[in-house]
């Protein structure tokens, strides 16, 4: 699969570093079942999104069907922060993050440390 999980600091916090094809809607649900399932993801749980090494994204109005996916399985972190490097994953993640619940908070970076001072300091209750 082109994802690789960090869970070193599961439940509280993942990371997810897509490597290569894109993921199918089917094998990003049996992940995130796994996750939910053996309580690696909760709904506290905030997360790292790394699309910098991603052969390509998405059509940008896929991000609807991706968000919808995600949501029906009860596995998207409210707290999430995308990490870029490309001017076509910034489009993509800003139309995931237009699509997301009024509830999550996500945010777009280029520098992985902006992005986990942004990931550990964002209340969730804002």
């Amino acid at each position: 699969m082109p994802i690789i999980i960090d869970v070193s600091e599961a439940p509280q916090c993942l990371r997810f570093t897509l490597i290569g094809p894109w993921p199918t809607i089917g094998e990003q649900r049996d992940l995130r079942v796994r996750l939910v399932n053996h309580q690696l993801l909760t709904s506290t749980t905030r997360a790292l999104i790394d699309l910098r090494l991603v052969d390509s994204v998405p059509a940008y109005t896929d991000a609807n069907a991706i968000v919808a996916a995600a949501s029906k399985d009860g596995g998207l972190p409210r707290i999430r922060a995308y990490l870029v490097g490309s001017a076509v994953q910034f489009g993509f993640a800003r139309q995931l993050k237009t699509a997301a619940a009024a509830a999550t908070h996500i945010e777009i970076f280029s520098s992985e440390e902006e992005a986990l001072v942004w990931l550990w300091n964002t209340d969730a209750h804002s």
